[in-house]
């Protein structure tokens, strides 16, 4: 598997959800969400609305949309109680702490970065050419404004400079949008969502092919729910035989490698090894997984296998814009790799943490809205037989989703709770009309 430009992107549009499926060699390697109802996601810009500014604590408390913001330190000038300010969520909310947010940010590129209010540029080491640093100095020395910083990137060496100076002028664009949309009010509200998906698309789309749905037609189609749910489970059975399990704690996430369960590990371990490196890699990708992740391979096996493991796992880092870093083995036969939280594991964006292995109720109301849209063809007026969870939901926080379902069915979505049913359990029928 190539880890560069995907081959086929998949974007199924549904009442209060978008989802993006990243297909390589006809596997999945990526899911995006964007719930409309959750606006704290780390890495979103989000134009909020000061509650308080306690000067004592050197803090600002924000209303994020239904979720509350911390800021440490009052910006200059100082912002008003019931105004607005613009901020980017570092940390999402947890448990019954705050999301922290910074008023110090930068748009991210692929080559170059920029950061509002401030000055001047800098260029990476890693680009070390004489004439392609020259180069880029005059390139910004014609279009740096005066309020934005910005950093070229080391990635800036495998573009021309035209392609860089495009990826600048989209960013800086980008910025104006931001200020104009921010200038409307109407806070709390979302600027800029962490993850794109016109981003994404737009990055990728120039070498694959794009395919859209609604309402989950086009992820049946590709099985792509089954793949989802199987990289919410700890094992993982690969084409090879070999079979992975996959914890994922607190502190760290923990690979462990079974090679007692292939066969002929021996008779090809080099192959073996790429195969494996190939199909972790994918599943760290897939299951948005950071921080620290230790890969157990087998000492007992071949050692030049494990050495070319551990080639392969770089070499592949290396093609891929993700940040991951590969450190080598630990004094205890570990394989260490780290990667930057870019967002939220795939496991957090459908489980509940408390209690654990819950699925979250909005994605089963999400699950609702499709089967409402797709499965209730020639009914009159449909009801949805659910918990009293799932029914709350539905006029609570997600009263605009479910708005939007009524539109596209022409009819008011009737409720009955029965009380047997678990919170993720539902199902439609027809409601009796007396």
């Amino acid at each position: 598997m190539k880890h560069g430009l995907p081959k086929h992107l998949l974007i199924d549009k549904s009442p209060g959800e978008t989802r993006l499926a990243v297909l390589r060699e006809g596997k999945l390697s990526d899911i995006f969400l964007e719930r409309q109802h959750q606006p704290a996601v780390k890495g979103s810009l989000i134009l909020g609305k000061v509650q308080a500014i306690k000067k004592e604590l050197n803090a600002i408390f924000l209303d994020l949309g239904g979720v509350t913001g911390y800021l440490q330190g009052i910006p200059k000038p100082s912002p008003v109680e019931g105004g607005a300010l613009l901020v980017e969520v570092l940390s999402e909310p947890i448990d019954e702490k705050g999301a922290r947010v910074t008023v110090n940010f930068s748009l991210l590129g692929r080559m170059v970065d920029i950061t509002p209010n401030q000055m001047g540029y800098s260029i990476s080491r890693d680009i070390k050419a004489k004439g392609r640093r020259a180069s880029i100095r005059d390139l910004l020395s014609n279009v740096i404004p005066k309020d934005i910083g910005i950093f070229i990137k080391s990635n800036a060496n495998k573009y021309d400079l035209a392609e860089l100076e495009e990826e600048l002028q989209s960013l800086l664009v980008d910025w104006e949008r931001i200020l104009l949309d921010a200038a409307r009010g109407g806070q709390p509200k979302i600027i800029k969502p962490s993850v794109s998906f016109m981003e994404l698309t737009n990055y990728w789309k120039k070498n694959a092919t794009v395919s859209e749905g609604k309402d989950g037609l086009l992820f049946k189609k590709f099985n792509i729910d089954a793949q989802i749910s199987g990289a919410l489970e700890p094992i993982v059975e690969t084409h090879t035989g070999v079979v992975l399990t996959i914890e994922e704690m607190e502190a760290l996430t923990a690979i462990d490698i079974d090679l007692a369960s292939h066969k002929t590990a021996q008779s090809h371990p080099a192959k073996l090894a790429e195969a494996l490196a190939e199909e972790i890699f994918r599943q760290i990708r897939l299951r948005k997984l950071s921080g620290i992740i230790l890969i157990d391979y087998p000492r007992a096996r071949n050692l030049g296998a494990r050495d070319h493991f551990h080639s392969e796992i770089k070499r592949i880092a290396s093609q891929d814009e993700y940040k991951l870093v590969v450190h080598g083995w630990t004094r205890t036969g570990l394989l260490e790799v780290t990667k930057d939280r870019l967002g939220p594991s795939l496991r957090d964006m459908f489980f509940d943490k408390k209690p654990e292995s819950q699925f979250l109720i909005e994605v089963i109301a999400m699950e609702a809205c499709r089967k409402l849209i797709t499965g209730s063809g020639g009914i009159a007026i449909p009801q949805l037989v659910c918990s009293q969870a799932l029914k709350s939901t539905f006029l609570g926080p997600l009263r605009k989703t479910l708005d939007e379902v009524n539109r596209r069915l022409g009819v008011e979505v009737d409720f009955h709770v029965d009380l047997r049913l678990a919170h993720d359990e539902f199902y439609i029928k027809a409601k009796k009309i007396s």
